[in-house]
């Protein structure tokens, strides 16, 4: 790839949007298959919360400090963020978001706030965009929420809480709803390079389009929406990366959410700078251009508001995973999950055998994950 001064970078959180959906966005789509498309992200972390803290530090949620729904004001200040190292490097650094709790101000220069319910995405994204015009170069954190929105108002609260069964048995109808709200993600896609090329910024953009999380639609009983369990319906994302003038590719290879952090560094030749070293993230630019690497392990932990076994104040449900296998611990009943995700990619037979080899391999894979990020489980005494 050749590189890239004075390029301008867009972050876009498309909140909850699936990975499985992104075909069904037509410009989303258009995007994927111009820009460098990786359909198997995973999310570290399958909530906003800590899932935005992620992606802007590089870090594992153990490690920025956001690592439960209550530890939601205990970021560490100590860490560095994307838009801190881009604004000592002549960025100008602005986030719009629909909460203050949902990402770190560390770094920003302009941090706007909406109200999810009454923001007019269009006009909003290109007055800012012409704000940020006259700029030498700027970073921009734009979120998209209102998926999260419609979820609850048109898809949870179709139910009686009382009743949660019938929400369990009617999935398509869920995932029919869920989709009826893609369009309106869309047409936001299609505005912001409307304004973009509109404000001439367009030819001197790069946009990554992500998700934080997926969303279920009720396939699992004991998960509504998000961030109970670590199934592929929440944790498999994507990001696409459109870089102008470049060509578009697929790239199928397994990477994860931490993965954005070096990958901007890259895009705003960076990389070579003493932040860049301790992160756990790979630039995906590099993965690009090694397609034969599939044997990357990859992890990811959550701790639910809701469902069988809240955890609000420390993450209790841990994965790791490879290409095609998965292994979940659930450290509040103390049981395994062992899914073989080719032949079973809805997770739907737990094949978990303790004789195992690969499972025993991946057991110690997380066991060290745990360890080195100081994670406090009832199996501590195995890795302490």
């Amino acid at each position: 790839m050749q590189k890239i001064d004075d390029y301008n970078i867009i972050l876009v959180n498309l909140d909850g949007l699936r990975q499985d959906r992104v075909d069904v966005c037509k410009n989303l789509k258009e995007i994927s298959e111009n820009g460098i498309y990786f359909p198997n992200m995973i999310s570290v972390a399958p909530y906003t919360l800590a899932a935005h803290h992620s992606i802007i530090t590089g870090l594992y949620p153990s490690e920025h400090g956001i690592d439960a729904y209550h530890n939601m004001f205990k970021f560490k200040n100590e860490v560095t963020t994307i838009p801190e190292v881009l604004k000592n490097n002549g960025f100008f650094t602005a986030c719009n978001i629909s909460s203050k709790s949902l990402m770190t101000e560390k770094g920003f220069e302009k941090f706007q706030i909406f109200d999810e319910y009454q923001i007019d995405y269009k006009s909003e994204h290109k007055k800012l965009l012409s704000e940020l015009s006259n700029k030498k170069k700027f970073f921009l954190f734009l979120h998209y929420d209102k998926l999260h929105t419609h979820l609850v108002n048109d898809v949870l609260k179709k139910y009686n809480e009382t009743n949660e069964d019938k929400y369990f048995n009617n999935v398509d109808k869920n995932k029919n709803r869920f989709d009826s709200h893609l369009e309106e993600c869309d047409l936001v896609v299609k505005e912001l390079l409307n304004s973009l090329k509109e404000l001439k910024l367009d030819k001197k953009t790069i946009l990554i389009f992500t998700s934080d999380h997926g969303t279920s639609c009720g396939e699992k009983i004991g998960e509504k929406s998000y961030g109970t369990f670590l199934y592929d319906y929440t944790l498999k994302v994507f990001c696409i990366i459109y870089i102008p003038n470049e060509d578009g590719k697929i790239v199928k290879n397994l990477c994860d959410s931490l993965d954005i952090f070096p990958t901007i560094m890259e895009l705003a030749n960076l990389s070579d700078k003493k932040y860049c070293e301790k992160l756990s993230g790979k630039n995906l630019l590099t993965i690009t251009e090694n397609p034969n690497n599939k044997d990357r392990i990859v992890f990811s932990e959550t701790g639910g508001l809701n469902g069988p076994w809240p955890s609000p104040k420390k993450h209790n449900v841990f994965a790791v995973r490879s290409n095609n296998k998965k292994l979940i611990y659930n450290d509040t009943p103390e049981t395994w999950e062992f899914y073989n995700l080719t032949d079973d990619p809805m997770e739907q037979i737990n094949i978990y055998d303790e004789k195992s080899n690969e499972i025993q391999e991946l057991k110690t894979k997380l066991f060290v994950f745990m360890k080195e990020n100081n994670i406090d489980t009832k199996l501590s005494n195995y890795y302490a």
